[in-house]
């Protein structure tokens, strides 16, 4: 649970809830929530090339090689949920899934 305290999760899950919010005020015809999902949407853009090179950067001793090369793809790959799922999964050095 170490890492759901980091501030790049909590930015990453705060950027998905303004995100989420700006979709259900479009719906109901609001007429700045593209600029509260613009919003959402740059900071989901920050948190994910944070998630990048927080997992590119990651020392010997905490992440294998072929771990790093699976996060990597995964946080590229489907950017705003790989890079939750990569802080919500990763949770202790030496104890990892996948």
């Amino acid at each position: 649970m170490r890492n759901l305290k980091k501030p790049s999760f909590i930015f990453g899950l705060s950027s998905h809830i303004v995100f989420i919010i700006a979709l259900f005020l479009m719906a109901n015809g609001y007429p700045y929530a593209t600029w509260v999902m613009y919003g959402g949407l740059a900071m989901g853009a920050i948190y994910w090339i944070w998630t990048v090179i927080e997992v590119s950067s990651a020392g010997h001793d905490e992440l294998k090689k072929y771990q790093k090369s699976f996060w990597l793809i995964l946080v590229i790959a489907i950017p705003m949920f790989g890079a939750l799922l990569y802080h919500i999964v990763h949770q202790r050095r030496r104890k990892i899934a996948a």
